[in-house]
């Protein structure tokens, strides 16, 4: 089994993909203008208290006020915080960024993460990841936090510090408590609501939170970010450094490795099995439901036996996509019936293998009377078909179609590639007018930047027979 990390870089967007032996099982993006704000921590104004919801609204600064549960007053070590009072300034951190009508969640119990361990100054523990499962190797990580903590001191060991020495974990607590130094040093200095700490760059913190130990390669396509990731990782995690490698080729990275094509199919309701049935997965607020249709049977086959090796199928592929399409919440797979009890838990038993590497915390709650089996997954951030799709406005809902954004983005990645295979000649692009609105007035200096890398003239011209996701590209050649 190898591990690929793949970073594909643009002054609006930095995507990371996560390939295990070429298949897709996580997928990162996040817009420069929309960057998560998860883990930055401000100093915030308490604008109402809800005593009926356990809950106040704090402004943070964002424009929409931030959610934050009275139940977030009890300390990591089992005392109460401090009760909070309307125009009270209060430290808070960012868990969940906003999605939708909802502002962001928001946190007291705040936590700087490292490479190897998270530093909780509310908390007076260490305590390690249960995803490390090695009792041993527990026992090991909690010895050497043992010598390196100072009482009062809260750390978390990450599944990153599998094999970490106590050289590299006492690094770690060093740059923390410097960062957490600062971020006091900033409180006392200025007035809510401001941003006291923002979490790193994105490429930086794809690099931190996503290249353990089991990547084999780091795929940068961009050569300052890709230099910037081999510094990183020569002063975090130096076995990393060597394993950065930067793309060149006349090929897009992301098309290369067929990439793109699966990010498209995630964006669709059917996805195919193996076995020829199909998986076909709708979100509502309340749920996600995730149908599993059998393909054709064999009036000859058994068909208990066809039915367990299409639903092992369908747990394989909806674990993959519940991680790659960042699913949350309340999950539920309306598996094929089974007859058997050990076929069932055969089938559980994958979800609960393939759920368990997921570094969001998901559960595989069993199946219920009806044969549904539920799932749980913490909300973190937008799922990948809000980021690239959005509520089609002709159809009231019904379906979707690409965003703006997303639709600009991929015209600007095609401009480029055609630019350097095309006949010498102005390049002209015919789109729907939206997105020629949106890529003069919102990506003009990225449209000039593509034209002096390329040494060609690009015209944008809107046409109204182009739908959002169409466009055609032409080269005028010279005389």
């Amino acid at each position: 089994m190898s591990q690929e990390l793949f970073i594909n870089v643009m002054s609006a967007e930095v995507r990371a993909a996560l390939m295990d032996d070429s298949v897709l099982i996580d997928l990162i993006v996040e817009r420069r203008e929309r960057a998560s704000v998860v883990g930055n921590i401000y100093l915030g104004s308490v604008e109402r208290m809800m005593k009926g919801m356990e809950a106040a609204f704090v402004d943070i600064g964002l424009g929409k006020s931030g959610f934050l549960g009275m139940d977030d007053n009890r300390r990591g070590n089992g005392e109460t915080s401090a009760p909070v009072h309307e125009g009270e300034a209060i430290l808070v951190q960012v868990t969940k960024d906003a999605i939708g009508t909802k502002g962001v969640q928001l946190s007291r119990r705040l936590s700087l993460p490292g490479r190897s361990l998270v530093y909780a100054p509310s908390q007076d523990r260490v305590m390690v990841s249960r995803q490390i499962e090695d009792e041993a190797e527990r026992d090991r990580l909690t010895g050497l936090m043992a010598d390196i903590a100072e009482k009062g001191e809260g750390f978390i060991l990450r599944t990153a510090s599998v094999g970490a020495t106590g050289e590299e974990l006492a690094a770690d607590r060093a740059e923390l408590l410097e960062t957490w130094q600062t971020i006091e040093d900033t409180q006392a200095t200025i007035k809510a609501p401001s941003c006291v700490h923002a979490d790193i760059d994105p490429v930086l913190r794809v690099l931190r939170d996503h290249a353990l130990d089991g990547i084999d390669r780091i795929h940068v396509d961009d050569g300052p970010a890709s230099e910037a990731a081999r510094k990183f990782c020569e002063r975090v995690m130096p076995g990393m450094a060597e394993r950065v490698a930067l793309h060149s080729g006349p090929t897009q990275m992301f098309e290369q490795y067929g990439i793109e094509e699966e990010i498209e199919r995630a964006c669709r309701r059917r996805v195919d099995l193996p076995s020829g049935g199909g998986l076909v997965i709708e979100t509502t607020e309340a749920l996600t439901s995730i149908d599993v249709n059998s393909g054709r049977f064999d009036a000859a086959s058994d068909l208990e036996q066809t039915a367990l090796r299409t639903n092992s199928d369908a747990a394989r592929e909806a674990a993959r996509q519940i991680r790659l399409r960042n699913l949350s919440g309340l999950i539920v797979i309306d598996l094929i019936h089974m007859e058997s009890d050990d076929n069932w838990n055969a089938v559980t038993e994958i979800l609960d293998d393939i759920t368990g590497r997921d570094r969001n915390p998901t559960r595989v709650l069993g199946a219920t009377e009806a044969g549904l089996v539920e799932i749980t997954r913490r909300r973190r951030r937008e799922p990948l078909l809000h980021t690239m799709t959005e509520i089609c406005k002709a159809c009231g809902g019904a379906g979707r179609v690409k965003s703006l954004e997303a639709a600009s983005i991929d015209i600007l990645r095609a401009l480029k590639r055609e630019a350097r295979v095309v006949p010498p000649g102005k390049i002209v692009m015919y789109a729907a007018p939206d997105v020629v609105n949106s890529l003069e007035s919102d990506y003009g200096e990225m449209v000039d930047g593509v034209e002096d890398e390329c040494g060609r003239t690009i015209d944008l011209r809107a046409d109204a027979e182009y739908g959002r996701e169409n466009y055609d590209i032409v080269v005028e050649k010279a005389d």
